[in-house]
């Protein structure tokens, strides 16, 4: 039965590290596609700034501050949404997954445990195998002594 129970304990390990791997995925999605949005706002800022600050040396007159106004805006506003990004973490079920891997770590731990031992008294009973039948051997044996002895008592007694 230990080998199932081995086998079921490396089911749930291996599920359990599909489960991580798969939320790790998932967070590094989201936080590349925010990033990426980020960066695409970002981009924009600089064209804007870039076309505020041409025509603020050309023009010097109203234009020019409102495209300014609107290349800082989307610049705080690429940061703002790169500074979410970077805070998004794993839920409970991170947690939850990681409680289940390490249950099913140390269930597998003992399995293996109790596996050695069962090893070590096999490995143990092979190699001397008297050792084992001996407990089993002394109580007949003896009874079988003292019966020749007593034998032999009466023998020379009569």
């Amino acid at each position: 039965m230990r080998s199932e129970d081995i086998a079921r304990q490396l089911r749930v390990l291996w599920r359990a590290d599909r489960i991580i791997a798969d939320i790790h995925i998932r967070v590094a999605l989201v936080r590349a596609g925010l990033a990426t949005l980020a960066l695409s706002i970002l981009m924009f800022g600089l064209v804007m700034l870039g076309i505020a600050a041409y025509l603020v040396l050309s023009a010097w007159v109203g234009p020019t501050l409102a495209a300014a106004l609107t290349g800082l805006a989307a610049v705080v506003i690429a940061l703002v949404v790169f500074w979410v990004s970077t805070g998004i973490q794993p839920g409970r079920d991170l947690v939850l997954a990681q409680e289940l891997h390490a249950t099913a770590a140390e269930a597998l731990a003992a399995e293996a445990k109790g596996l050695e031992a069962d090893a070590r008294g096999l490995l143990k009973a092979v190699r001397n195998p008297l050792d084992g039948a001996l407990p089993g051997l002394i109580v007949p044996l003896g009874g079988i002594i003292l019966k020749a002895l007593k034998s032999r008592g009466e023998k020379k007694a009569g």
